[in-house]
């Protein structure tokens, strides 16, 4: 039986043993509490022991924040002055800058030298083995090459080129005595035979006259001698491998005469057939007076031939030597007349006044030399070897005077 509002354990005097289990589980939960808080207790209890044992440590008192000092500036050590530097001494000048500047150095000639060589060194022809001979290399079988090429161009009567040329014989037997023919071969034997032929006949300079010659002492009655190029009704003119040319018809027969007379003495210096030809090239009113009624190129041509001659110089080379000399500009060359030509001339002579005048050329060829080594526009191995002669002879004399 239920009373509303009184619990079961009152009325049946027995226990609910669902009830004994919620109050043991509550019980539970109240002992844990308990006990955490026991032993919270604890530890505080511990904590407030310690802290009774050992006493508190002072707090350090806050470091007071430093004063930035100011630093004392030591007043600045006054400069010494400086010592005057002694100025540097002048470099060597480059080869290249002292030609630009016009100054013959000998370190400036012999860099010309090298590259001129290197350049010629390079070259399977005349003047190739020329510079390769004198460099002390040799080419034999260059010269050989040559020397047989020559041979076959040569006619049967002794000259070169179809129907005989003056200039090609004289000039293919200079350099069949460069390339080392024998002077009394029978090579040269047949190119004396009829250049000394050609002496004389007409169309040779100063045959036949007129007053105008006759007036000037220029026409058979005065001068003989001379080599002809040709019959006189056909118009000449020369050009050399050295550069130099001659439009005119009297001045192209006369050089072309003076490069014969050149060749022959060189072959044989002593050959009587040669007197006849000296004596008239030396009875030309042209030694005296530079570029007179001559081109200048003629008297350069004569003083080229007159030195192959035999025996002591002569009157005329010394005036005409003299004659070239005052005519030299101050920049080395020479008015109307190709430069290497002179050289050339100059490099055939063994005279004070060459030696003088190579020293004033060769400004002008140290200042003109090409980057590559060569010298020249149109004639390039044949002024390259005439230049690197010059400044060889010119370097030889300046270590003689050192």
């Amino acid at each position: 039986m239920i009373i509303y509002g009184v619990p079961d354990v009152l009325t049946t005097g027995r226990e609910d043993p669902l009830a004994k289990t919620k109050k043991s589980g509550a019980t539970k939960k109240r002992s844990g509490t308990k006990k955490k808080a026991t032993g919270g207790a604890a530890k505080k209890a511990k904590l407030k022991a310690k802290a009774k044992t050992k006493p508190k440590a002072k707090a350090k008192p806050k470091a007071k924040p430093r004063a930035k000092a100011k630093a004392k500036v030591a007043p600045r050590a006054k400069v010494a002055p400086r010592a005057k530097v002694a100025p540097r001494a002048k470099a060597a000048p480059q080869p290249e800058a002292a030609a630009a500047k016009g100054e013959v150095t000998l370190r400036a000639v012999q860099d010309a030298v090298d590259r001129g060589r290197d350049w010629l060194g390079e070259r399977r022809d005349y003047f190739g083995y020329l510079a390769r001979r004198d460099s002390g290399r040799g080419a034999p079988e260059l010269a050989w090459h040559l020397r047989g090429d020559l041979r076959a161009k040569q006619g049967p009567d002794g000259s070169w080129e179809e129907g005989g040329d003056l200039a090609v014989t004289a000039e293919s037997l200079w350099r069949l005595l460069e390339l080392g023919i024998a002077g009394d071969s029978p090579v040269v034997d047949k190119a004396l035979d009829w250049l000394y032929g050609r002496r004389d006949q007409e169309g040779a300079y100063g045959s036949g006259c007129t007053p105008a010659r006759h007036e000037g002492r220029i026409c058979e009655h005065f001068i003989s001698g001379f080599f002809s190029p040709g019959p006189s009704d056909e118009t000449r003119e020369l050009t050399l491998s050295n550069g130099q040319s001659v439009t005119s018809d009297a001045g192209a027969r006369l050089l072309m005469s003076e490069r014969a007379l050149r060749s022959a003495l060189r072959a044989r210096p002593a050959d009587p057939r040669a007197n006849a030809s000296v004596l008239g090239l030396r009875g030309l009113p042209l030694y005296l007076e530079y570029g007179g009624q001559h081109t200048p190129a003629v008297l350069v041509g004569a003083l080229q031939a007159l030195a192959w001659q035999d025996g002591a110089r002569c009157a005329e080379l010394e005036a005409g030597l003299e004659s070239l000399a005052g005519a030299q500009e101050e920049e080395g060359d020479w008015p109307n007349v190709e430069f290497f030509f002179v050289l050339e001339a100059l490099l055939e002579m063994s005279h004070p006044a060459t030696d003088h005048m190579l020293r004033k050329a060769a400004r002008r060829l140290l200042e003109t030399q090409h980057k590559y080594g060569a010298w020249g526009r149109r004639h390039l191995g044949a002024q390259t070897w005439i230049a690197v002669q010059a400044l060889e002879r010119v370097q030889s004399a300046m270590r003689r005077a050192r």
